[in-house]
Protein backbone atom coordinates (compact mmCIF):
# COMPACT_ATOMS: atom_id res chain seq x y z
CA UNK A 1 0.00 0.00 0.00
CA UNK A 2 1.30 3.47 -0.81
CA UNK A 3 1.64 5.85 2.10
CA UNK A 4 -0.94 8.19 0.53
CA UNK A 5 -3.52 5.39 0.80
CA UNK A 6 -2.63 4.87 4.46
CA UNK A 7 -2.98 8.62 5.06
CA UNK A 8 -6.48 8.46 3.54
CA UNK A 9 -7.42 5.59 5.86
CA UNK A 10 -6.28 7.60 8.89
CA UNK A 11 -8.12 10.70 7.69
CA UNK A 12 -11.32 8.70 7.04
CA UNK A 13 -11.15 7.15 10.51
CA UNK A 14 -10.89 10.58 12.10
CA UNK A 15 -13.69 11.98 9.93
CA UNK A 16 -15.96 9.08 10.90
CA UNK A 17 -15.61 9.62 14.65
CA UNK A 18 -18.65 11.68 15.72
CA UNK A 19 -17.16 12.68 19.10
CA UNK A 20 -14.32 14.74 17.58
CA UNK A 21 -15.04 18.47 17.60
CA UNK A 22 -11.62 19.80 16.57
CA UNK A 23 -8.75 18.28 14.63
CA UNK A 24 -5.26 19.26 13.56
CA UNK A 25 -3.42 16.60 11.57
CA UNK A 26 -0.19 16.80 9.59
CA UNK A 27 0.61 14.14 6.98
CA UNK A 28 4.21 14.15 5.78
CA UNK A 29 5.16 11.82 2.93
CA UNK A 30 8.86 10.91 3.02
CA UNK A 31 8.90 8.29 0.23
CA UNK A 32 6.31 6.31 -1.72
CA UNK A 33 5.89 4.01 1.31
CA UNK A 34 7.20 5.92 4.32
CA UNK A 35 5.47 8.75 6.11
CA UNK A 36 5.00 10.63 9.34
CA UNK A 37 1.68 11.60 10.89
CA UNK A 38 1.26 13.98 13.79
CA UNK A 39 -1.97 15.33 15.18
CA UNK A 40 -4.24 16.40 17.95
CA UNK A 41 -7.94 15.71 18.32
CA UNK A 42 -10.35 17.33 20.75
CA UNK A 43 -13.46 15.46 21.85
CA UNK A 44 -16.92 16.65 22.94
CA UNK A 45 -16.00 16.46 26.65
CA UNK A 46 -12.83 18.54 26.19
CA UNK A 47 -10.48 15.55 26.36
CA UNK A 48 -7.61 15.45 23.86
CA UNK A 49 -5.63 12.88 21.93
CA UNK A 50 -2.12 13.73 20.77
CA UNK A 51 -0.68 11.18 18.38
CA UNK A 52 2.23 10.44 16.07
CA UNK A 53 3.18 7.60 13.76
CA UNK A 54 6.32 7.03 11.71
CA UNK A 55 5.17 4.33 9.29
CA UNK A 56 6.38 2.14 6.44
CA UNK A 57 3.60 0.61 4.31
CA UNK A 58 5.63 -1.22 1.67
CA UNK A 59 5.06 -4.69 3.17
CA UNK A 60 2.15 -4.53 5.59
CA UNK A 61 2.23 -1.66 8.08
CA UNK A 62 5.38 -1.22 10.13
CA UNK A 63 5.30 1.48 12.82
CA UNK A 64 8.88 2.51 13.59
CA UNK A 65 7.65 4.98 16.20
CA UNK A 66 4.22 5.70 17.56
CA UNK A 67 2.50 7.40 20.44
CA UNK A 68 -1.16 7.95 21.31
CA UNK A 69 -1.47 10.19 24.37
CA UNK A 70 -5.02 10.68 25.67
CA UNK A 71 -5.68 13.24 28.41
CA UNK A 72 -8.32 15.40 30.00
CA UNK A 73 -7.60 18.62 31.88
CA UNK A 74 -3.88 17.91 31.31
CA UNK A 75 -4.18 14.65 33.29
CA UNK A 76 -3.06 11.45 31.59
CA UNK A 77 -5.84 8.94 30.97
CA UNK A 78 -3.72 6.56 28.89
CA UNK A 79 -0.83 6.52 26.45
CA UNK A 80 0.34 3.83 24.07
CA UNK A 81 3.90 4.09 22.80
CA UNK A 82 7.01 2.16 21.86
CA UNK A 83 9.52 4.47 23.50
CA UNK A 84 12.50 2.41 24.68
CA UNK A 85 12.96 2.74 28.44
CA UNK A 86 16.66 2.00 28.85
CA UNK A 87 16.54 2.72 32.58
CA UNK A 88 13.76 0.16 33.07
CA UNK A 89 14.68 -3.13 31.45
CA UNK A 90 11.37 -4.75 32.43
CA UNK A 91 9.25 -2.38 30.29
CA UNK A 92 8.22 -4.08 27.03
CA UNK A 93 8.77 -2.24 23.76
CA UNK A 94 5.04 -1.95 23.09
CA UNK A 95 3.25 -0.75 26.20
CA UNK A 96 0.48 1.35 27.67
CA UNK A 97 0.65 3.92 30.46
CA UNK A 98 -2.59 3.92 32.45
CA UNK A 99 -3.58 6.94 34.58
CA UNK A 100 -0.03 7.63 35.81
CA UNK A 101 3.39 7.55 34.22
CA UNK A 102 4.52 4.72 36.50
CA UNK A 103 1.60 2.40 35.73
CA UNK A 104 2.89 0.64 32.59
CA UNK A 105 1.45 -2.55 31.13
CA UNK A 106 2.35 -4.56 28.01
CA UNK A 107 0.21 -3.95 24.93
CA UNK A 108 -0.04 -4.87 21.31
CA UNK A 109 0.68 -2.27 18.63
CA UNK A 110 -2.53 -0.25 18.41
CA UNK A 111 -3.83 1.59 15.40
CA UNK A 112 -5.63 4.91 15.53
CA UNK A 113 -9.01 3.27 14.96
CA UNK A 114 -8.50 1.07 18.06
CA UNK A 115 -7.50 4.09 20.13
CA UNK A 116 -10.54 6.09 18.97
CA UNK A 117 -12.79 3.17 19.86
CA UNK A 118 -11.25 3.02 23.35
CA UNK A 119 -11.74 6.76 23.77
CA UNK A 120 -15.42 6.45 22.82
CA UNK A 121 -15.84 4.11 25.83
CA UNK A 122 -14.22 6.73 28.09
CA UNK A 123 -16.56 9.53 27.05
CA UNK A 124 -19.60 10.35 29.19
Amino acid sequence: MHIADYFRQIDDGISNCPAIICRQVLFEQRTKYIGFIRGSLTFVDGSELYFKEFVDTEVGITKYKYGYHYQKDKELIFRYDNHPYTAKKDVPTHHKHVSTEGNIIPSSIPNLEDVLREIMFCLP
